[in-house]
């Protein structure tokens, strides 16, 4: 009946629970294996990249080259005094963050400049047609 067929069904979702258990047990374990401190078997949890927006990324620009400039004024003259500087880390407000890595997307840029060009070539191929006509009639 209706009773025996849900309890049946119980019965095999704990077995298959009890086996994803075993399997993501062993899964784990794998990783620490491999991954693992050698000495406790702890994986060290990471934190996730960090994306930054293309907005974020060109005001981080502009506030770096503003400082760069700011540092060619006050004195700084060679852009290899600046290089230094940057390399040392003049500003105590900047060896507190940890530098950022920024993730750009090479193949949205390079389609852009693909479709840019093509235009070009497609605006001028248009005009060489067009003084050719005139120039027949």
């Amino acid at each position: 009946g209706v009773r025996s067929k849900l309890e049946v069904f119980v019965v095999e979702m704990a077995k298959y629970n009890e086996i994803a258990k075993k399997k993501r047990e062993a899964k784990a374990d794998r990783k620490r294996a491999i991954h693992g401190d050698p000495l406790t078997n702890k994986l060290k949890s990471r934190a996730p990249v960090v994306s930054v927006s293309g907005k974020r990324q060109k005001k981080l620009l502009r506030k770096w080259r503003r400082e760069q400039k700011e540092m060619v004024e006050k004195g700084l003259v060679t852009m290899e005094d600046v290089e230094m500087a940057s390399a040392d880390g003049a500003s105590e407000e900047e060896s507190k963050k940890p530098p950022r890595k920024f993730s750009v997307k090479k193949t949205l840029k390079l389609n852009k400049l693909k479709n840019k060009a093509g235009k070009k070539n497609k605006s001028q191929k248009a005009v060489g047609q067009v003084s050719a006509e005139q120039m027949l009639e």
